[in-house]
C-alpha cells in the first residue's frame, strides 16, 4: 500500500525552477570538509560571516594557509597582516562555534587582533590595532562627499588575484589603470614581494587600501582621483570613534536549532517571505554526498536523511564526491545544485530533507 501523500512536499531534480528573488536576509554556516554557504554576496561579511557556524579541524596549519583555507570555505577574506609570522602553526578544532571566535583564538596565540572591515577582516599585530579601520571609516566619508563619477569608479567590483613574487607597487599601479584613476605618490610603496593570494569581487577602493595597509598607506581620495598617503594622514577623530565601534561589535548568541517555533524562524528561511525579501543561497562543496546533505540540511534548520536503498540500486556510494559552486540561489534551487551531479531528488517533508535516486524511468514530479 503506497504512502499517504506527505503533509507538505517539495520534489525536485535538477531542472525546472522559478526565477531567482533577491536576498533581504542574511545566512551563515560552514561545514566538515569544504562546504560552506552564505548569504547575499553584496552584503557587507561582518554581521553574517563572521558569526557563521564552523565545523572542521586544523593541525598544525601555517597561519598563512591557515587564513586561505578559511577564506575559501567561509566566503569571508581573512588577510594576515605582512608583520606577522606566516608560518606559526595553528592546531584547532570546532564543532559549531563560529568565525568570529575562531579568529579570536587564532590571533591570542599569534600575539595578534582581530580587525573587521567591511568586506574583510585582517589579522594585525596587537600594536596595531584600529588603524586599517579607522583609514576605513576615513576613506568612507570622503567618498560620501565626491562627485557620482568618482564614487562609481572607487566602487567597481572585481576579482583580485596575483602569482608569488608580485610587486604591491606593480598591482596597485595595474588595478587603478585598469579602472581609469589616476593615482599618485607610488614611490612610497616600498620594493617587496608577495605571496601568491586570490581575493572574491571587493571595490576597487577595498582592494587598493587591502594592499597598501600593509605598509602603513592608504589612498586619499580627491574629486581628481588619488594619492597614497600614510595610512593616518587626514584622520578624524569620527574615524576612530567609528573604528572604536566596530571592533566592539557583540557576538550574537548562538542559535539553537532545537529552539523553540519562535526562535526556529530565525534559524531557516520562512516560506512565506515575500518574493522580494526571500533569503538567497551560495553553494560551495567539495565532499562525500553523505556529508554535504548533512550539512546542508543543518545549516537550513533541516534533519536530513539519505535514501541508501535508492541509491544502491542506482549504482551510486553514499561517499561519491559532489562538486558544486554556486551563487545567488533560493532553498530550491541550491537544493537542485546539490543534488543534480548525480541525478538524485530531493523532498522534504516534517522538517525533514530526504535525498534519493528515482528510478532512471520516473519524471519529474510536478510542482
Amino acid at each position: 500500500m503506497p504512502p499517504s501523500p506527505p503533509r507538505r512536499c517539495d520534489h525536485r531534480t535538477a531542472s525546472g525552477g522559478s526565477a531567482l528573488p533577491r536576498a533581504a536576509a542574511l545566512f551563515g554556516f560552514v561545514a566538515i570538509a569544504t562546504v560552506s554557504i552564505w548569504g547575499d554576496a553584496e552584503a557587507a561579511p561582518r554581521p553574517a560571516g563572521l558569526d557563521a557556524e564552523v565545523r572542521a579541524t586544523w593541525t598544525s596549519v601555517p597561519l598563512r594557509e591557515w587564513a586561505r583555507r578559511v577564506s575559501e570555505t567561509t566566503g569571508v577574506p581573512v588577510i594576515v597582516d605582512r608583520r606577522l609570522d606566516p608560518d606559526i602553526a595553528v592546531t584547532l578544532a570546532s564543532d559549531g562555534d563560529t568565525l568570529r571566535v575562531l579568529l579570536e583564538r587564532v590571533a591570542t596565540s599569534a600575539t595578534a587582533t582581530v580587525e573587521p572591515l567591511i568586506s574583510t577582516t585582517r589579522l594585525v599585530p596587537r600594536d596595531l590595532a584600529g588603524r586599517v579601520q579607522a583609514a576605513e571609516a576615513a576613506r568612507n566619508r570622503v567618498l560620501r562627499e565626491l562627485p557620482t563619477d568618482v564614487r562609481r569608479i572607487a566602487e567597481q567590483r572585481a576579482p583580485w588575484n596575483w602569482p608569488t613574487a608580485a610587486r604591491p607597487r606593480d598591482l596597485v599601479a595595474a588595478a587603478a589603470d585598469d579602472a581609469g584613476l589616476t593615482v599618485t605618490g607610488l614611490d612610497r610603496i616600498p620594493h617587496d614581494h608577495l605571496p601568491a593570494t586570490t581575493l572574491p569581487p571587493l571595490k576597487l577602493a577595498e582592494r587598493l587600501d587591502l594592499v597598501l595597509a600593509d605598509y602603513d598607506l592608504r589612498v586619499a581620495w580627491s574629486p581628481t582621483g588619488g594619492s597614497i598617503v600614510p595610512i593616518d594622514e587626514g584622520l578624524e577623530p569620527s574615524d576612530r570613534t567609528a573604528a572604536s565601534s566596530a571592533s566592539k561589535l557583540p557576538t550574537p548568541p548562538r542559535r539553537d536549532r532545537k529552539a523553540t517555533p519562535t526562535n526556529k524562524a530565525d534559524a531557516q528561511p520562512d516560506r512565506e517571505r515575500k518574493a522580494d525579501d526571500e533569503t538567497v543561497y551560495s553553494l560551495r562543496v567539495e565532499s562525500p554526498l553523505d556529508q554535504a546533505v548533512s550539512a546542508v540540511a543543518k545549516a537550513m534548520g533541516l534533519r536530513s536523511t539519505l535514501d541508501k536503498s535508492s541509491l544502491a540500486a542506482r549504482g551510486i556510494s553514499p561517499r561519491e564526491i559532489v562538486r558544486v559552486d554556486a551563487r545567488d540561489l533560493s532553498r530550491d534551487r541550491l537544493l537542485d545544485a546539490l543534488v543534480a551531479p548525480l541525478g538524485l531528488a530531493w523532498t522534504i517533508d516534517d522538517e525533514t530533507l530526504r535525498v534519493f535516486a528515482p528510478p532512471a524511468t520516473s519524471a519529474t514530479a510536478p510542482r
